[in-house]
């Protein structure tokens, strides 16, 4: 993707940054473990608040 496009995408975000895998694995290793066991049938957009922006 050109450097462009990226920063214009990265504008639209308010985190203002791509997410990191580690990001995401952090919230799946929280998912699967006994602290989220009462969590159940949720949807987490891991965006940066992309969604936000529209």
């Amino acid at each position: 993707m050109p450097e462009s496009s990226r920063d214009a995408m990265r504008s639209k975000i308010p985190f203002e940054r791509s997410g990191a895998s580690q990001e995401t694995a952090e919230a799946v290793v929280f998912l699967t473990s006994d602290a989220a066991g009462c969590i159940t049938s949720q949807d987490i957009t891991a965006d940066g608040g992309y969604g936000l922006s529209v």
